[in-house]
Parts: C-alpha cells; sequence; structure tokens
C-alpha cells in the first residue's frame, strides 16, 4: 500500500500585474519556503490585463530554483492539448523538472465567447477534459499520439521528451463525478475550490463528501486512493482563512482531516487593488501574512501525513 503522503502548502499568485511583481511574488513564496507557486490560466475577469499563464511561467521557471511551479488550471478547451503538452514539457526543461500540469473543464464562458471556442453543455465540457487527459498522458510521457475523439483529433503528432519520468504530474479539477473518475484514473492530484459565495459551513462538509466519493471510486479502479492527492484552493469561497492565526491553523487542521493533502493559497499583492476586498475579508493573505502563516502555523503540520 502508498505511504500516507505528507502535506504540502502552495500559492495562487495572481498574474493581473507586471511580470516584475509577479516573479518578486513567486521568489518571495520561495524564500520563505513554500512549495509550490501557481497561476491561473483564464482571461477572465474582463477587467483585468492578466499575464498569459505558459509564458509566465517558462519565465518563472528561469527565474525560481526550488519551488515547484505550475497551472491552477488550464481550461482543456483553449489549447490543442499536443501544444498544450509541448508548452509544459518546454516548462519541464527549464524549470529541470518542476513543473505540475493543472487541467480542468473550463467553466468561464466568457473565456470562449472571446476566444471563438463553443462553450459546450457540462457534459460535453467534461468530455472535452477527459479526451484531453488522455492526451496529455501520453504525450507528456514523450509518445508520439494518435488519437481520434469527439473533440480531440490526433495524426502521429511529436512531443517532448520529459525531465520527470514517467512525466510530469497531471491536476485535474474535479467537481462532479465524471470528473472524479477520471482523475482517479488518470490523474496524480485531484484539485477543488469552493464555491463562490458559500461560507465554510457548507464548503467543508462538501469537501469531505467528494473525498468520501473520490476514495470509493479509487477503491472501484482498484487504486489505492493514498496515491491520489487532493487539494484545496483556500479562500476563493467566503472563507476568511487569514482573519487570525488561529483560524488559519483551524482551517488547515479542517481540510486535513477530511483529506486534503495539498493547500493553495491566495496571495494578493498591492500593485493590483481589485483584490483589496478579498485581503480585508481574510480570503487572501498579503506578504506579511504569508509569512506569519508559514513561521506560526505551518511548522505543526510540516512533515505530518495527510489523512488520506
Amino acid at each position: 500500500m502508498t505511504a500516507r503522503p505528507r502535506l504540502a502548502f502552495g500559492v495562487l499568485t495572481f498574474q493581473a500585474l507586471p511580470y516584475a511583481d509577479l516573479r518578486d511574488d513567486v521568489q518571495f513564496a520561495e524564500r520563505i519556503g513554500l512549495d509550490a507557486a501557481w497561476l491561473a490560466d483564464q482571461a477572465v475577469p474582463d477587467r483585468l490585463s492578466i499575464l498569459e499563464a505558459w509564458t509566465a511561467l517558462a519565465a518563472l521557471a528561469a527565474n525560481t530554483e526550488r519551488i515547484r511551479i505550475g497551472t491552477l488550471v488550464t481550461n482543456a478547451a483553449l489549447r490543442n492539448p499536443m501544444l498544450l503538452a509541448r508548452q509544459a514539457l518546454t516548462v519541464d526543461q527549464v524549470s529541470e523538472g518542476r513543473l505540475d500540469v493543472g487541467i480542468g473543464a473550463g467553466y468561464y464562458a466568457d473565456d470562449h465567447r472571446w476566444l471563438g471556442i463553443d462553450y459546450l453543455e457540462a457534459k460535453g465540457r467534461v468530455q472535452r477534459l477527459t479526451e484531453v487527459a488522455e492526451v496529455l498522458d501520453r504525450a507528456l510521457r514523450g509518445e508520439r499520439v494518435t488519437y481520434a475523439g469527439t473533440y480531440v483529433r490526433l495524426d502521429d503528432a511529436p512531443s517532448v521528451l520529459p525531465v520527470q519520468r514517467p512525466r510530469p504530474p497531471i491536476w485535474i479539477a474535479v467537481y462532479g463525478a465524471t470528473s472524479q473518475r477520471l482523475a482517479a484514473r488518470l490523474a496524480d492530484a485531484a484539485a477543488l475550490v469552493g464555491d463562490e459565495g458559500v461560507g465554510l459551513d457548507q464548503t467543508l462538509p462538501r469537501f469531505s463528501e467528494r473525498m468520501k466519493r473520490l476514495d470509493e471510486i479509487c477503491a472501484a479502479q482498484r487504486r489505492d486512493p493514498r496515491s491520489l492527492r487532493r487539494a484545496y484552493l483556500a479562500g476563493f469561497a467566503e472563507e476568511p482563512v487569514f482573519a487570525s492565526t488561529n483560524s488559519a491553523a483551524d482551517f488547515i487542521g479542517e481540510f486535513v482531516q477530511a483529506g486534503a493533502t495539498d493547500f493553495v493559497f491566495g496571495l494578493a499583492n498591492p500593485v493590483q487593488p481589485a483584490f483589496e476586498a478579498g485581503v480585508k475579508s481574510g480570503q487572501f493573505a498579503t506578504r506579511e501574512k504569508l509569512e506569519a502563516l508559514v513561521a506560526n502555523v505551518l511548522p505543526a503540520f510540516r512533515g505530518q501525513a495527510a489523512r488520506t
């Protein structure tokens, strides 16, 4: 049986700011000892100018040394999956094997409208995600891929050899049963986020229920549930994680008991005022609050095995 995974902690750095400020945020996260830095990969909200994620990741790969980097998440509809694989494997090489590839079905309708991509119903979006995940599982291993799906068609498409073997880890955003089954079949980690506008009294039990369901799905697929990491993007629902040291410790402890192995906290840069409300509510961190979390809260959890 797989050993229980150790807890890990990362930050989502909003790239709605100049690259120099984004780079400084990620280098700060690396310096204070966080495990990972993530970028979002969408074009919304439309009032902000957001740097393209994979171009920025390539630069961050060259500007960092230890911290893992990746997307939470790349919308599977926005790129040909072989082009995405080649982009990812290029970043894998630049980072010398520090890349995680996060993908999701894509639920921002405006992203699709702006780019002239059909915004499918939920079933179609998850089917497209499935096809992209199946291609990436092979392409990220450096394989040439021929594939005939409903949304993806490839004819002996070439890839690039990975640094990480057998391939960079794939993280899949999960919500319903279909995406959970996909993650249990192909992913190294499942990523979840609370619903916007919903409080901790609802997000925690919903997360716990999805973790139980993931365990059942893994067992049905004869996969050790401990081999699938479970990440939670904290503070994107109405969750005042950073209201106090105690609130942060309680939040982490409760989600660990519910099955989380990885935590991703939002970091708001003062250069971008759009996230001031999230800072005031305690949902997002400033550098000072993030540094205090690392110094005063995380030592109690570092090295601790997840419940999963």
